[in-house]
């Protein structure tokens, strides 16, 4: 049994991009929107085919980006120039202008995790509850605006704020400072292993990896072992019994 069954945790710490705003289903509206927009069925057959070329782009620029190796200027351009440059486009103001179109339309998008909001009711009450991300503040602070999420919140700490991407210790550090937290008190709940699991295990702090897509999965197989797996933000409230 855990310790924390008997010493609760005080501040719950949740990423926002595929915890509790739906980044995936969100992200996938917009750049529709964009395929549109742009007409990019000249080049591509389907938006599918589209979509799937950008992916690839944007989950290596956000690699990198993570790590600090490109700025946030060059992901913004890249990842809509990428698909675009093997049709001999090379316009990075047109890339700079879709980048810019794609984040205002996804910062309107308001669809959650399933169970974001009831399960972040019934949390607000016994824990203080924060979020932590690597994401583009212009953007951040409208996703939790729209959604309904930034109610739930006493404090959004944003990497490029703080200096340092998760999931560098610093970023923690600098996390529990602002609080004047301890790390036994804190929890911090995410679902990209690496960067929010190994990022708070790496800071001495307990985690929750969500796991939404995956509904069997033992947490032995991942070294080293999260302290909880979840697969739906309801199992929070067994998990801290409340």
């Amino acid at each position: 049994m855990n310790k924390h069954n008997t010493l609760p945790y005080k501040f719950l710490l949740f990423d926002l991009d595929d915890t509790l705003w739906n980044f995936k289903e969100n992200s996938k509206a917009a750049l529709a929107d964009i395929f549109d927009q742009y007409n990019l069925k000249h080049y591509y057959p389907t938006f599918d085919d589209y979509f799937q070329r950008y992916e690839e782009h944007n989950q290596s620029l956000w690699r990198l980006y993570g790590t600090q190796q490109i700025t946030k200027s060059f992901l913004h351009v890249e990842r809509f120039l990428a698909p675009l440059r093997p049709f001999g486009i090379l316009d990075t103001s047109l890339a700079g202008e879709m980048g810019t179109a794609y984040l205002n339309r996804c910062a309107e998008k308001t669809i959650t995790m399933p169970h974001a909001i009831e399960t972040l009711e019934y949390l607000r009450s016994q824990y203080e509850l924060s979020i932590i991300s690597n994401g583009f503040g212009e953007v951040q602070y409208t996703k939790l605006n729209r959604s309904g999420l930034s109610t739930y919140f006493s404090h959004v700490f944003l990497s490029e704020t703080i200096g340092y991407h998760k999931p560098k210790p610093e970023f923690f550090d600098a996390v529990l400072h602002e609080l004047g937290a301890l790390k036994d008190d804190c929890l911090v709940i995410g679902d990209n292993y690496e960067v929010d699991i190994e990022g708070a295990m790496n800071s001495g702090m307990d985690q929750v990896y969500y796991m939404p897509y995956q509904q069997s999965f033992d947490k032995t197989m991942l070294s080293p072992s999260p302290t909880y797996i979840i697969h739906d933000l309801a199992d929070l409230r067994v998990l801290l019994k409340c």
